[in-house]
């Protein structure tokens, strides 16, 4: 393949420089630096990568379709790595995910986002945390059925959020571990030493901090830390947080960079259908109740209420730099490095290195993506 060579403001894992990445045969080639970066200069950041999305565009995450959508919508927000994420659902409708989305992995759409794999956000989630779930879809502990999730998916699994208090769960956490599959805690009132346990036994990630996360307790007037503020002082687990500023306020956004920092954050979308679309519009949601997406996706029949996110990722880079307080390097830590990471691709892709995948997302000064390159292949050109 022909060589090709950027030019702008790149952001490494250590430092932005004004400079030229060259890059063929789908790897970066070359990265010569021509002096500090500037203010008018695109910015040349790995191509982001989401872990935990349900869905975006037209597009939801619960069927191998679906999934192909998402990734074929995905390009113009700067995604080259997507992980579709399936909410705890009937047994069967999972294990036809895995299988779904295992064969969309055998023959990847060069001309699209790139399918790294599955996030299952469940089945095996406590009860009385199950946030948006239907209380009929969650479950508890079944090694069966965690086996049969394995068997069909076939390797395709790259994450999996339980609820560490859950009986039994250990040893699901054991087996996908075992198989390669990153295991993260969500959804759950466990205690400190519960938590502990669940890291002991492999649980490295945290799925949405700050959402579905029990509050301090004050016992006699003295507050007593809560989950999320042990959670937050442990480097041993990354900390997925949903960087819209309302899911999780700036304050508590400006609190993890300053507690975890931004090498322990993994920024997600946690979108649903429908994110991408334009302000205003409607959607169905699977209920047959209308949402319309603004600030986060609201009820049509109640605006206040609050049913997901709409995000895309390059509003994320933007929040990162603009609203809180990151700067380029931790933002492109968040987006792109850290879930590399997370979904066992850090080897290659989520930086810009030489020899690294040619995965990059041009920026404008003005946060519009004017390109999307996957594996040294443009899938969006402005």
């Amino acid at each position: 393949m022909q060589e090709r060579a950027l030019t702008g403001n790149i952001i490494t894992e250590e430092q932005v420089f004004f400079g030229t990445l060259t890059f063929a045969d789908k790897r970066i080639s070359r990265m010569e630096r021509q002096g500090e970066a500037r203010a008018d200069a695109n910015w040349i950041t790995p191509g982001f990568i989401d872990v935990h999305t349900h869905g975006i565009g037209p597009y939801g995450a619960d069927c191998g379709e679906g999934a192909l959508g998402m990734a074929t919508f995905a390009p113009p927000t700067g995604l080259t790595g997507v992980c579709p994420t399936l909410s705890s659902d009937v047994p069967e409708k999972m294990v036809a995910f895995g299988r779904d989305v295992h064969e969309l992995m055998k023959s990847p759409n060069p001309a699209t986002t790139k399918i790294l794999g599955i996030h299952y956000e469940g089945p095996f989630i406590d009860y009385d945390h199950r946030g948006g779930m239907a209380e009929a879809l969650v479950r508890g502990a079944d090694v069966e059925e965690a086996k049969r999730l394995l068997a069909a998916a076939d390797g395709a699994i790259k994450l999996m959020t339980l609820s560490p208090e859950l009986p039994g769960v250990e040893a699901i956490i054991s087996m996908m571990v075992q198989a390669g599959v990153t295991v993260s805690m969500g959804h759950t009132g466990c205690s400190n030493d519960q938590k502990n346990a669940a890291v002991a036994v492999g649980v490295t990630q945290v799925c949405h901090l700050f959402d579905t996360f029990d509050g301090r307790i004050v016992y006699h007037g003295v507050s007593k830390p809560c989950l999320a503020d042990v959670v937050l002082i442990d480097d041993r687990l990354q900390k997925e947080i949903i960087c819209d500023g309302i899911h999780v306020p700036q304050e508590l956004i400006t609190l993890a960079h300053r507690a975890a920092g931004a090498r322990h954050l993994i920024a997600i979308t946690d979108s649903l259908a429908g994110a991408g679309l334009p302000t205003g519009a409607t959607f169905p949601m699977e209920d047959g109740r209308q949402m319309f997406m603004s600030d986060v996706a609201r009820l049509v029949d109640d605006p206040e209420c609050i049913v997901g996110s709409c995000l895309t990722m390059d509003k994320v880079f933007k929040n990162l730099l603009t609203r809180f307080g990151f700067t380029p390097v931790e933002a492109a830590m968040m987006t792109a490095t850290n879930p590399a990471k997370s979904c066992h691709e850090g080897h290659v892709r989520g930086s810009l290195k030489v020899g690294y995948l040619a995965d990059i997302a041009v920026i404008s000064p003005e946060f519009e993506v004017q390109e999307t390159i996957s594996e040294g292949n443009t899938i969006y050109a402005k």
